[in-house]
Protein backbone atom coordinates (compact mmCIF):
# COMPACT_ATOMS: atom_id res chain seq x y z
CA UNK A 1 0.00 0.00 0.00
CA UNK A 2 2.88 2.37 0.80
CA UNK A 3 4.42 1.86 -2.65
CA UNK A 4 1.06 2.34 -4.33
CA UNK A 5 0.45 5.65 -2.55
CA UNK A 6 3.97 6.87 -3.26
CA UNK A 7 3.39 6.35 -6.98
CA UNK A 8 0.09 8.22 -6.93
CA UNK A 9 -0.26 11.99 -6.98
CA UNK A 10 -2.87 12.56 -4.27
CA UNK A 11 -3.31 16.19 -5.32
CA UNK A 12 -4.11 15.58 -8.99
CA UNK A 13 -5.49 12.06 -8.68
CA UNK A 14 -3.11 10.80 -11.37
CA UNK A 15 -1.38 7.43 -11.19
CA UNK A 16 2.30 8.10 -11.85
CA UNK A 17 3.50 4.51 -11.98
CA UNK A 18 3.36 4.37 -15.78
CA UNK A 19 3.98 8.02 -16.64
CA UNK A 20 7.09 7.15 -18.67
CA UNK A 21 5.99 3.74 -19.92
CA UNK A 22 2.52 4.57 -21.29
CA UNK A 23 1.70 7.91 -22.93
CA UNK A 24 -1.28 9.41 -24.74
CA UNK A 25 -0.90 11.68 -27.74
CA UNK A 26 -2.14 12.54 -31.21
CA UNK A 27 -0.80 11.37 -34.56
CA UNK A 28 1.08 14.27 -36.15
CA UNK A 29 2.64 12.57 -39.18
CA UNK A 30 2.32 9.33 -41.17
CA UNK A 31 5.65 7.77 -42.18
CA UNK A 32 5.20 4.70 -44.41
CA UNK A 33 7.93 3.27 -46.64
CA UNK A 34 9.67 -0.02 -47.36
CA UNK A 35 11.30 0.14 -43.91
CA UNK A 36 8.09 0.18 -41.89
CA UNK A 37 4.60 1.51 -41.18
CA UNK A 38 5.24 4.29 -38.68
CA UNK A 39 3.76 7.45 -37.21
CA UNK A 40 5.07 10.43 -35.31
CA UNK A 41 3.08 11.33 -32.22
CA UNK A 42 2.64 14.70 -30.52
CA UNK A 43 2.52 14.34 -26.72
CA UNK A 44 0.72 17.37 -25.19
CA UNK A 45 1.79 16.76 -21.57
CA UNK A 46 5.48 16.54 -22.50
CA UNK A 47 7.00 19.85 -23.65
CA UNK A 48 10.41 21.01 -24.83
CA UNK A 49 12.42 24.04 -23.66
CA UNK A 50 10.19 26.28 -25.79
CA UNK A 51 7.09 24.87 -24.10
CA UNK A 52 6.03 23.05 -27.30
CA UNK A 53 4.63 19.49 -27.17
CA UNK A 54 7.27 16.85 -27.74
CA UNK A 55 6.97 14.88 -30.99
CA UNK A 56 8.30 11.35 -31.18
CA UNK A 57 10.57 10.06 -33.88
CA UNK A 58 8.80 7.67 -36.33
CA UNK A 59 7.50 4.76 -34.24
CA UNK A 60 5.83 1.52 -35.42
CA UNK A 61 2.06 1.05 -35.47
CA UNK A 62 0.78 -2.22 -34.02
CA UNK A 63 -0.73 -4.37 -36.80
CA UNK A 64 -2.99 -7.42 -36.67
CA UNK A 65 -0.34 -9.54 -38.37
CA UNK A 66 3.01 -8.89 -40.05
CA UNK A 67 4.35 -12.34 -40.89
CA UNK A 68 3.40 -14.60 -43.81
CA UNK A 69 -0.12 -13.26 -43.27
CA UNK A 70 0.27 -9.49 -43.50
CA UNK A 71 -2.26 -6.80 -42.66
CA UNK A 72 -1.98 -3.05 -43.12
CA UNK A 73 -4.08 -0.35 -41.46
CA UNK A 74 -2.85 3.12 -40.57
CA UNK A 75 -4.42 5.84 -38.40
CA UNK A 76 -5.01 9.39 -39.61
CA UNK A 77 -3.38 12.65 -38.58
CA UNK A 78 -4.99 14.03 -35.43
CA UNK A 79 -6.17 10.65 -34.19
CA UNK A 80 -5.87 9.82 -30.48
CA UNK A 81 -3.18 7.21 -29.82
CA UNK A 82 -1.72 5.23 -26.92
CA UNK A 83 2.03 4.61 -27.12
CA UNK A 84 4.08 2.33 -24.89
CA UNK A 85 7.77 2.40 -24.04
CA UNK A 86 10.04 -0.18 -25.62
CA UNK A 87 13.12 -1.52 -23.87
CA UNK A 88 15.45 -0.77 -26.80
CA UNK A 89 16.03 2.92 -26.04
CA UNK A 90 14.90 5.97 -24.11
CA UNK A 91 12.95 7.38 -27.06
CA UNK A 92 11.69 4.11 -28.52
CA UNK A 93 7.92 3.64 -28.37
CA UNK A 94 5.24 1.75 -30.27
CA UNK A 95 1.69 2.89 -31.10
CA UNK A 96 -0.54 0.14 -29.73
CA UNK A 97 -4.08 1.49 -29.81
CA UNK A 98 -6.48 4.25 -30.73
CA UNK A 99 -9.56 5.45 -28.87
CA UNK A 100 -12.58 7.77 -28.93
CA UNK A 101 -13.44 10.58 -26.53
CA UNK A 102 -16.42 12.87 -26.01
CA UNK A 103 -14.68 15.36 -28.31
CA UNK A 104 -13.91 12.64 -30.87
CA UNK A 105 -17.00 10.40 -30.64
CA UNK A 106 -17.36 7.03 -32.42
CA UNK A 107 -19.27 6.94 -35.74
CA UNK A 108 -21.72 4.32 -34.39
CA UNK A 109 -22.73 3.34 -30.86
CA UNK A 110 -24.19 -0.17 -31.22
CA UNK A 111 -21.65 -2.56 -29.59
CA UNK A 112 -22.78 -5.40 -31.90
CA UNK A 113 -21.65 -3.56 -35.04
CA UNK A 114 -18.27 -4.15 -36.67
CA UNK A 115 -18.01 -0.89 -38.59
CA UNK A 116 -15.38 0.91 -40.64
CA UNK A 117 -15.72 4.35 -42.24
CA UNK A 118 -13.15 5.58 -44.75
CA UNK A 119 -11.93 9.04 -45.69
CA UNK A 120 -14.08 9.24 -48.85
CA UNK A 121 -17.25 8.27 -46.96
CA UNK A 122 -17.25 4.58 -47.94
CA UNK A 123 -18.44 2.28 -45.14
CA UNK A 124 -18.26 -1.44 -44.36
CA UNK A 125 -20.49 -2.93 -41.68
CA UNK A 126 -21.22 -6.35 -40.18
CA UNK A 127 -24.27 -6.33 -37.92
CA UNK A 128 -24.24 -9.12 -35.32
CA UNK A 129 -27.84 -8.26 -34.38
CA UNK A 130 -29.20 -9.75 -37.61
CA UNK A 131 -26.19 -11.10 -39.53
CA UNK A 132 -26.42 -8.43 -42.25
CA UNK A 133 -23.35 -7.25 -44.15
CA UNK A 134 -23.60 -3.77 -45.65
CA UNK A 135 -21.07 -2.07 -47.91
CA UNK A 136 -21.51 1.48 -49.16
CA UNK A 137 -18.56 2.07 -51.49
CA UNK A 138 -17.85 5.30 -53.36
CA UNK A 139 -15.56 3.70 -55.94
CA UNK A 140 -15.24 0.54 -58.02
CA UNK A 141 -15.39 -2.90 -56.39
CA UNK A 142 -12.91 -5.28 -58.04
CA UNK A 143 -13.23 -8.96 -57.08
CA UNK A 144 -10.88 -11.43 -58.79
CA UNK A 145 -10.46 -15.13 -58.18
CA UNK A 146 -8.29 -17.82 -59.77
CA UNK A 147 -11.10 -20.32 -59.20
CA UNK A 148 -14.90 -20.30 -59.11
CA UNK A 149 -16.90 -17.36 -57.79
CA UNK A 150 -20.18 -18.58 -56.29
CA UNK A 151 -22.94 -16.30 -54.99
CA UNK A 152 -25.72 -18.30 -53.34
CA UNK A 153 -28.86 -17.09 -51.59
CA UNK A 154 -31.52 -19.16 -49.82
CA UNK A 155 -33.71 -16.07 -49.46
CA UNK A 156 -36.35 -14.68 -51.79
CA UNK A 157 -34.07 -13.23 -54.47
CA UNK A 158 -30.57 -12.19 -55.52
CA UNK A 159 -30.43 -8.72 -57.05
CA UNK A 160 -27.52 -7.28 -59.03
CA UNK A 161 -28.18 -3.65 -59.95
CA UNK A 162 -26.20 -0.84 -61.51
CA UNK A 163 -26.86 2.73 -62.60
CA UNK A 164 -24.42 2.23 -65.51
CA UNK A 165 -23.08 -0.86 -67.33
CA UNK A 166 -23.22 -4.16 -65.42
CA UNK A 167 -20.79 -6.79 -66.72
CA UNK A 168 -20.87 -10.48 -65.72
CA UNK A 169 -18.02 -12.22 -67.53
CA UNK A 170 -16.02 -15.44 -67.45
CA UNK A 171 -12.72 -15.64 -69.36
CA UNK A 172 -11.85 -19.28 -68.65
CA UNK A 173 -13.44 -20.22 -65.32
CA UNK A 174 -16.94 -20.43 -63.93
CA UNK A 175 -19.01 -17.63 -62.45
CA UNK A 176 -22.12 -18.92 -60.68
CA UNK A 177 -25.00 -16.74 -59.48
CA UNK A 178 -27.51 -19.04 -57.83
CA UNK A 179 -30.68 -18.62 -55.78
CA UNK A 180 -33.63 -20.74 -54.65
CA UNK A 181 -35.91 -17.82 -55.43
CA UNK A 182 -35.78 -15.14 -58.12
CA UNK A 183 -32.40 -14.02 -59.47
CA UNK A 184 -32.51 -10.52 -60.95
CA UNK A 185 -29.78 -8.81 -62.98
CA UNK A 186 -30.88 -5.22 -63.45
CA UNK A 187 -29.64 -1.89 -64.76
CA UNK A 188 -31.97 1.11 -64.69
CA UNK A 189 -30.13 3.29 -67.22
CA UNK A 190 -27.22 1.26 -68.62
CA UNK A 191 -26.63 -2.04 -70.38
CA UNK A 192 -26.34 -5.57 -68.99
CA UNK A 193 -23.64 -7.58 -70.77
CA UNK A 194 -23.20 -11.37 -70.57
CA UNK A 195 -20.08 -12.29 -72.53
CA UNK A 196 -18.69 -15.77 -73.19
CA UNK A 197 -17.68 -18.01 -76.10
CA UNK A 198 -20.95 -19.93 -75.67
CA UNK A 199 -24.03 -18.76 -73.77
CA UNK A 200 -26.53 -21.48 -72.83
CA UNK A 201 -30.08 -20.54 -71.84
CA UNK A 202 -31.93 -23.48 -70.27
CA UNK A 203 -35.66 -23.33 -69.61
CA UNK A 204 -38.60 -21.33 -70.92
CA UNK A 205 -37.81 -17.83 -72.16
CA UNK A 206 -40.30 -14.98 -71.94
CA UNK A 207 -39.21 -11.97 -74.01
CA UNK A 208 -40.60 -8.42 -74.09
CA UNK A 209 -39.29 -5.74 -76.45
CA UNK A 210 -37.31 -5.63 -79.69
CA UNK A 211 -34.45 -7.97 -80.60
CA UNK A 212 -31.48 -6.85 -82.70
CA UNK A 213 -29.51 -9.84 -84.03
CA UNK A 214 -26.34 -10.19 -86.09
CA UNK A 215 -25.15 -13.55 -87.42
CA UNK A 216 -27.03 -16.78 -88.01
CA UNK A 217 -30.12 -17.77 -86.02
CA UNK A 218 -31.22 -21.40 -85.89
CA UNK A 219 -34.58 -22.52 -84.52
CA UNK A 220 -37.05 -25.40 -85.03
CA UNK A 221 -37.83 -24.08 -88.53
CA UNK A 222 -34.22 -24.02 -89.68
CA UNK A 223 -31.51 -21.42 -90.22
CA UNK A 224 -32.33 -17.71 -90.47
CA UNK A 225 -30.00 -14.86 -91.49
Amino acid sequence: MKNLLSDTDSQSGHDNRFKSAVLIGRVSEIVVNDKGANVRVSIPDRVDHQNQPLITKPIPVLQTSSGHKRSFAMPRIGQNVVIVKLASGTSDYAAVGFFYTKNDPPPVTDPLLDYCEYDDGSTMEINANNGEVTWRMKGKIDVQSEKQIIITSSGDKVTVEGSSDVLVKSDNGTVTVEGNGNVIVKSDSGAVTIQATTINLVGNIVHTGNIVTSGVHTDANGVHH
